[in-house]
């Protein structure tokens, strides 16, 4: 059984994901003392972990992507204004 679960809530903001991980103590079984555990237990966090961190980087690549588009675009305008400017 697992000792603990996790639950991942995800926060939209600004066309983006936040993901936030907040861990509980699981109801079956006795609370171990911090820092113990056994190997599966620890293979199990390094997983999660391991996903949470990949999902972030996708994230992250989105919102580049999503920027340097919003540049570009925003550069567009600029030089259109400017011509009408000249």
């Amino acid at each position: 059984m697992l000792s603990r679960s996790l639950v991942t809530r995800s926060i939209k903001i600004n066309r983006g994901l936040l993901s936030c991980r907040f861990y509980s103590d699981g109801s079956v079984g006795s609370q171990r003392p911090m820092g113990s555990g056994d190997s599966f237990t620890k293979r199990e966090k390094v997983n999660e972990d391991y996903y949470v961190k990949q999902h972030e980087k996708e994230l992250l690549k989105t919102l580049k992507k999503q920027l340097k588009e919003q540049r570009e675009k925003l550069d567009h305008m600029e030089n259109t204004l400017n011509k009408l400017h000249e």
